[in-house]
């Protein structure tokens, strides 16, 4: 068994020490998920003065194409994402309003960049951690922040949700989404790697899900309630102490249970009969009645308003709240199924992984578990994204991508790219790959 991972012990020394021998794409990239996640320049208007995560993203595309001898990961999961963005391409074309959807181009397409540049760049199983690692100290910052505005209020219920600060995740429901992914990643990465920590810094980390938790209940979204309880069924199933897990997800829930306002319990018992969900209904009957009438490519990426007042006859019309709906109504069945392609390559991608690590003889928990944990985000996404109109936040593009790092990553430490011939030289001589950064 080899030795044990100096970053595993998740020490500020070591990571500052890994970090200073690192090259200038993957800080770049790190420090465009800080600025994406954390929004600075929105916290602090003063020094908002220019597009932080676009610059940063433009910067890093042109340095990483100007690379010397480049090497790209190949996967299939690539395939799926070109065929996906040629559909949003083409239903834009033919779409009602093609100004309309082209003014909404670059959203898709600079999810198409970050996910190129995320798995080229994040190819070790050292850099996945600590990109890992930002990306939960990011989603524990909006946790904390939540739990504060909620210990304001006394725990008791906030009709617009304790918040999640600036940026992609403002809003209850979507901040809501981003702590079940939270959760699912945070509780994984503790249970891989909390035996290589003091018990000091266990219970610091433990905070991770614990507040996870908390924000989700604090969010007061429904779906991100049912989400993170898809979350915890899916662990449960696929854990080898099925009953054991049973009997921790009894507590852990009773005690969730305990805490949520008697508001938002009176809401659960309302689902399917209260307003919200009464105007949920229509909508989804509207864009079924959308994908009927343009079931091949649909009314046209980001159409959904324009398509409900010009076809429909209906004003000041509220987003689908469904992900799949959104997608089939503006993409048609061929632009849902890419999409439900990409959700099902990517568990199939996961489970190859943790076969291939399993087959190892050497310690590699983080990378095994990961996997696991990327697989929760996803089931929460879908669950939670069933009632909210979130398909082109970062929850869906950032797992893909890091799924595929981690699978490259997986490949690397297992040494499997050793060897192969991926490539050709200037003279069209083929030369084996060269080892990854």
């Amino acid at each position: 068994m080899r030795a044990m991972n100096p970053l595993y012990s998740i020490k500020v020394k070591e990571i500052w020490a890994y970090l200073k021998t690192q090259d200038h794409l993957f800080w770049l990239i790190n420090i465009y998920l800080f600025f994406e996640y954390v929004r600075p320049q929105t916290l602090y208007p003063a020094i908002n003065i220019i597009p932080y995560p676009q610059v940063i993203l433009f910067i890093t595309m042109v340095l990483f194409l100007l690379r010397p001898d480049p090497v790209y990961i190949k996967n299939f999961m690539n395939r799926l994402l070109i065929i996906f963005f040629v559909v949003v391409v083409i239903s834009s074309i033919m779409a009602l309003s093609p100004e309309t959807a082209y003014e909404e181009l670059p959203l898709i397409f600079s999810w198409l960049v970050i996910y190129f540049l995320i798995i080229n760049i994040i190819n070790t199983e050292d850099r996945l951690l600590v990109f890992v690692l930002a990306f939960l100290i990011y989603s524990f910052k909006m946790a904390q922040f939540s739990f504060r505005n909620w210990l304001r209020a006394g725990f008791d219920f906030m009709g617009s949700g304790s918040g999640g600060g600036p940026g992609w995740f403002h809003n209850s429901g979507e901040f809501g989404i981003q702590m079940v992914v939270f959760l699912a990643v945070s509780a994984c990465f503790v249970f891989a790697l909390k035996g290589y920590w003091p018990r000091w810094k266990q219970c610091l980390i433990c905070l991770f899900p614990l507040t996870a938790l908390s924000g989700t209940v604090s969010s007061s979204s429904r779906g991100a309630v049912l989400g993170a309880a898809a979350v915890a069924l899916y662990f449960i199933l696929k854990s080898k102490y099925r009953v054991k897990s049973f009997l921790v997800l009894v507590v852990v829930g009773f005690a969730v249970y305990s805490f949520i306002p008697d508001q938002q319990m009176a809401r659960f018992s309302s689902i399917g009969k209260d307003s919200t969900s009464m105007s949920r209904f229509v909508l989804w009957e509207r864009g079924l009645d959308l994908i009927s009438r343009y079931p091949v490519l649909g009314v046209g990426y980001k159409n959904w308003v324009l398509a409900n007042e010009q076809i429909l006859g209906i004003e000041n019309i509220q987003v689908p709240h469904n992900i799949f709906i959104e997608c089939a109504a503006e993409l048609g069945y061929l632009g849902l199924a890419v999409f439900i392609l990409m959700i099902l390559y990517t568990f199939i991608l996961n489970s190859r992984t943790r076969k291939m690590l399993a087959q190892s003889k050497e310690d590699r928990k983080f990378l095994y578990f990961l996997a696991y944990g990327l697989d929760g985000a996803l089931v929460g996404f879908m669950v939670s994204g069933f009632f909210v109109t979130v398909l082109y936040y970062p929850y869906f593009w950032i797992n893909l991508a890091m799924t595929v790092s981690l699978h490259e990553s997986a490949r690397t430490a297992l040494g499997l790219h050793e060897g192969k011939t991926v490539r050709k030289n200037r003279t069209g001589e083929k030369v084996p790959h060269p080892p990854l950064s």
